[in-house]
């Protein structure tokens, strides 16, 4: 469920649409049944399984720092920084969660130095909001 997850902008429903196919088939792999009314931090606990979002913006991180070290012509980074022509369309943009803030805001303060840093250390401690 995860493969390519890392590069796409989900919308909010996307994400728990994601979360709810998580945990039908944590519940299929447990035997439990909704009349069991078992909560469900309970079947992740049980399964030793953590939040698909939580995977998700881990795997994000990860794309992310390597992105961030290669040349400015590849095609990520220059994604990563642009600018889409023209207007958007009227009324509230849709929640997404991908980058939809700053990058620095993403990464934390000092991100240049911290996206350079291979091992990632202090991005999972920090609780990134986007």
């Amino acid at each position: 469920m995860l493969y390519g997850l890392e590069t796409v902008s989900l919308r909010k429903r996307q994400e728990s649409e994601l979360e709810v196919a998580e945990l039908k088939m944590l519940q299929f792999s447990l035997g439990v049944t909704r009349l069991d009314r078992i909560r469900n931090e309970y079947i992740r606990g049980t399964a030793h399984v953590g939040r698909l979002e939580d995977k998700v913006r881990e795997a994000r991180l990860r794309w992310f720092g390597p992105v961030q070290r290669r040349e400015s012509e590849y095609i990520g980074r220059r994604m990563l920084d642009m600018e889409l022509p023209g207007r958007r369309q009227r009324g509230r943009p849709k929640r997404r969660s991908l980058m939809s803030k700053p990058v620095a805001t993403v990464a934390g303060k000092n991100s240049p130095r911290r996206y350079k840093d291979k091992t990632l250390r202090g991005l999972k401690r920090e609780p990134i909001l986007i």
